[in-house]
């Protein structure tokens, strides 16, 4: 999978780049092949008369044979032969050859400048870009106003080419607005230092090793400090026998409000992620994984979204990932069938709030649901945990403030039981009673008053008489790690320091 999205990222940068380069506006004209047989040359001389004599001609002189010399080294193939450049050739078209430099050979069929003696507007059509060892072809290049350092439009038509056994063609690529200023020590700029309006790309297609189809791609106001926008549909890779996952379709994905531009600089220098203020969220929609041929599994619908208040990073966000499935694999197969499962369906949501000045970090209602199964609820709040201890991964300051995790039984709890009571074959309602003694002795304790409300929540869950039990933390004040650490391995003990209460329904 690896390799499909390499190879879909390197067609639409090889694009990209033919989009800059191949914009002139030049009919390349093709020498004649090396090594050409020279054509016979006509004859001067007067024949004879009809019916004369024949002259006989005298024995040619024949010269002493030359000396031969070994045949001179042929030129690496990396060096380009020379190509006569038409001309009057248009501004841009010079341009641009120079911006490929002079490994690249380029040609075309037709030409037409669009601007006058400018020469800065042109179309080409049937272009050719050759360089050692690869070969693209363009139905049409268009280009508007082409710089050393970038383009004010280029719009490519019908691009295909071959690399690495893949053959890789795209309906439409469309770059507009795009600077990528060049360092005066020749090193590739930071992707700070590149501006982008918009650059579309529709009908990406990836044949041969890697399978990849894109319908459309648009990426747009690519600056720092600026909230990018990111939209693609239509996705679908294969890579027969990468694993147990081998092909995945997208029918969309959208990112809105988020500094790619500073973010992606960060994460290549390794630097703590830089947060845009405002709102930024994420959409995915209609994600299939299949393995072989057949579903593994997929997610209906996925949402984040943040309201940031701050550079630090604090704020608001949200998540959801709903019609989440997974197929019973055959790591998991057993244990479904056990069960009685033909499959994994449900759905993850949460919540959160981040004060980055304190380091207080707020999960509220992180609730894992499974279809016929329970729903597993958590939420904590911690402080302490900074910014800069976060890069650091650091929590050696870190408090627990609070803390619950509640289950609602839907039918596992039944399932495990029924399961238990076939193999040991025993009754379901003395297994009950024998977990129900299991737990009660581990949460009693002589004086232990505290211990009471909590074990008969629990006992009413294993009897069958509660469908839900939660359990909460909330120390009197918040606690550290080693404080947590140094706490000793007796339930009455835990339950004074960190203040543990639990309830059933």
């Amino acid at each position: 999978m690896n390799a499909a999205r390499s190879m879909g990222f390197r067609a639409v940068a090889l694009a990209t780049v033919a989009g800059l380069a191949l914009s002139g506006a030049a009919m390349a004209q093709k020498p004649s092949a090396l090594g050409a047989p020279a054509a016979p040359a006509l004859p001067t001389a007067k024949p004879p008369p009809l019916g004369a004599p024949q002259q006989v001609a005298p024995d040619p002189v024949r010269p002493t044979p030359p000396v031969v010399q070994a045949p001179a080294p042929a030129p690496p193939p990396s060096i380009a032969r020379p190509q006569v450049i038409p001309p009057n050739e248009p501004a841009a078209v010079t341009r641009l050859r120079g911006l490929f430099g002079p490994e690249t050979r380029l040609s075309y069929a037709t030409v037409e400048t669009l601007d006058g003696a400018a020469g800065e507007q042109v179309r080409m059509t049937a272009v050719v870009l050759e360089r050692p060892g690869k070969r693209a072809t363009i139905d049409e290049v268009a280009l508007n106003g082409l710089r050393a350092d970038g383009v004010a439009e280029a719009v490519l038509r019908g691009f295909a080419t071959t690399e690495d056994g893949n053959t890789v063609n795209i309906g439409m690529l469309r770059v507009a607005g795009l600077t990528v200023p060049r360092n005066p020590g020749g090193g590739p700029p930071q992707p700070e230092q590149v501006s982008l309006d918009t650059l579309q790309l529709s009908n990406l297609q990836v044949s041969g090793t890697t399978t990849l189809t894109l319908a459309s791609l648009e990426l747009g106001g690519w600056a720092a400090g600026k909230p990018t926008r990111f939209v693609m549909e239509g996705l679908q890779t294969a890579q027969p026998g990468a694993g147990v996952v081998d092909g995945v379709r997208m029918a969309r994905l959208a990112m809105n409000g988020v500094d790619a531009a500073r973010i992606l600089g960060a994460v290549i220098r390794g630097e703590r992620v830089p947060s845009l203020v405002g709102h930024s969220s994420l959409e995915m929609r209609g994600l299939e994984l299949t393995g072989a041929g057949q579903p593994v599994g997929g997610i209906s619908e996925l949402q984040m979204a943040a309201d940031l208040t701050a550079e630090d990073g604090s704020g608001r966000g949200t998540f959801a990932a709903r019609g989440i499935r997974v197929e019973p694999l055959p790591m998991i197969a057993p244990w479904l069938t056990q069960f009685g499962y033909q499959g994994i369906e449900g759905e993850i949501s949460a919540s959160t709030v981040h004060d980055a000045s304190t380091g207080r970090v707020e999960v509220n209602d992180l609730t894992i649901a499974a279809r016929q199964a329970g729903t597993l609820t958590f939420s904590v709040t911690v402080d302490g945990v900074t910014a800069e201890r976060l890069q650091a991964s650091d929590f050696s300051q870190a408090r627990l403030v609070s803390a619950a995790l509640g289950y609602a039984d839907a039918s596992l709890f039944g399932r495990f039981l029924a399961m238990q009571s076939t193999q040991t074959r025993t009754p379901e309602p003395q297994l009950r009673e024998q977990f129900a003694a299991m737990v009660g002795g581990t949460l009693s304790q002589p004086g232990a008053v505290a211990l009471d409300p909590i074990r008969e929540a629990v006992l009413s869950f294993i009897r069958g008489q509660a469908q839900s039990v939660q359990i909460q933390l909330k120390p009197p004040q918040p606690i550290g790690v080693e404080q947590m650490q140094a706490v000793p391995p007796s339930p009455a003990e835990m339950q004074r320091v960190l203040g543990i209460t639990a309830t059933a329904r």
